[in-house]
């Protein structure tokens, strides 16, 4: 009897760790992945924001260099990895938001 209560434990633990494995991990990274992302975009759109009001006599360009360095140090900081090509598109993003609320 214990033997079989035993393989039977065995077997609940087997089986809970698969779903963990399976379901429960990929939910929490792919939720933290979110939540990453989408404070990385408000940083950018706060940026955005700090940079058009603060050097309003720059071009967009120079502003829009401000704002990626000044968003690549806080992803360095925060050991988060963004592509260039990634970072432009949230910059621009930003931009289009903040026009379309003037």
């Amino acid at each position: 009897m214990r033997e079989i209560t035993l393989e039977a434990l065995k077997l609940l633990i087997m089986v809970t760790v698969l779903v963990l494995t399976r379901f429960v991990v990929p939910w929490l990274k792919a939720k933290t992945e979110n939540e990453t992302m989408q404070a990385v975009l408000d940083w950018t759109v706060q940026a955005v924001l700090a940079a058009e009001q603060a050097h309003q006599a720059q071009t967009g360009a120079e502003r829009k260099y401000i704002v990626t360095e000044f968003i690549k140090s806080i992803l360095i900081q925060k050991n988060i990895s963004l592509s260039d090509e990634e970072l432009n598109t949230l910059i621009e993003a930003a931009v289009m938001q903040m026009n379309a609320n003037k």
